[in-house]
């Protein structure tokens, strides 16, 4: 009886999780002498974005990379339900200080995570004070096969990385590549959550001695023309 329970509780779990169709990813820009009063008034703002949209999963500051820029990640079915979304009255909340907007829309690639036994964003964020979110984005080369090619060979080094990453500190979130918006064609995001600045660092370390990961990394490389990394904080 007890297992019976425990199944059907699974299974609502399961049923219950979002479906993702598609993962926004916003960027404003923020003239510097703005950034703190706008941070302020957005992290005041978050909790009634969140009652407006369920699919809303949160903002972040960015602590190294684009400094003035800040993040918003979200998660829609489908366009209409975006649409939708858009329309909402109080949705947003607008500041002098944001100097342009950007938009992107993803497609997660689920079948590589749950391959690594990781769910991705269907389980939202888990995002407290003192956290650090890693932002890594490839650009790669044009043409059909470049993506799935870069998902064969991640996935073939991810699971020696997670193995060997003994610090405990890190986990991948997310693994994304573009579908519309600013982001070029064949860019791929990954989204770490790190227990802390630092501790990116230890992760980072211990990851050396996944030899497939390094392996998987060095062909990575070869598919790529650029390649940026980010240290992003919660807002709320």
């Amino acid at each position: 009886m007890l297992l019976r329970r425990t199944t059907a509780a699974a299974a609502r779990r399961i049923s219950q999780r979002r479906h993702l169709g598609y993962v926004e990813l916003e960027r404003d820009v923020v003239a510097p002498q703005h950034l703190a009063e706008y941070r302020a008034m957005l992290a005041a703002h978050a909790p009634q974005r969140k009652r407006l949209d369920e699919g809303y999963l949160g903002s972040f500051g960015v602590d190294v990379g684009r400094a003035s820029s800040v993040y918003h990640l979200s998660v829609f079915e489908d366009y209409d339900q975006r649409d939708a979304r858009e329309a909402t009255e109080g949705l947003r909340f607008f500041h002098q200080g944001v100097q342009s907007l950007e938009s992107s829309v993803f497609k997660e690639a689920s079948a590589t995570l749950n391959e690594a036994g990781l769910p991705g964003l269907q389980d939202g964020l888990d995002a407290v004070q003192g956290c650090a979110f890693e932002l890594r984005t490839y650009e790669l080369q044009l043409g059909y096969d470049t993506v799935p090619n870069f998902l064969e060979i991640y996935s073939g080094g991810l699971k020696d990385k997670m193995e060997h990453d003994d610090s405990g500190e890190s986990r991948l979130i997310s693994l994304l590549h573009s579908e519309a918006g600013v982001a070029p064609l064949n860019t791929v995001i990954e989204l770490w959550r790190h227990e802390s600045a630092q501790g990116a660092q230890r992760s980072r370390l211990a990851s050396r001695k996944a030899t497939s990961w390094r392996r998987a990394v060095n062909h990575i490389a070869e598919l790529s023309t650029r390649f940026e990394t980010q240290l992003l904080r919660p807002i709320f």
